[in-house]
């Protein structure tokens, strides 16, 4: 199966909405307006064809672009 390529600001977004960041939170972090940060949520979302954010993880997931370790989720976005 071939993956959807999401765009650099679709990953980051991802990652932050992975965490459990709200697109406030998210657009504050990346210093966008929260409404471009569901532009791009919306964009990655259609992308892996997933019903809705839930499903998106879940999405991202499977086509690899999460990687777990046994104590937990680490990319270069994790909160402290």
């Amino acid at each position: 199966m071939n993956h959807p390529i999401l765009t650099a600001r679709e990953m980051e977004i991802l990652e932050y909405i992975i965490l459990g960041l709200s697109a406030k939170e998210v657009a504050r972090h990346v210093e966008i307006s929260p409404r471009t940060v569901e532009r791009h949520v919306e964009s990655a979302r259609l992308k892996l064809r997933a019903r809705n954010r839930a499903h998106m993880v879940a999405c991202a997931v499977k086509a690899g672009f999460l990687k777990f370790t046994k104590s937990g989720v680490h990319g270069r976005y994790a909160l402290d």
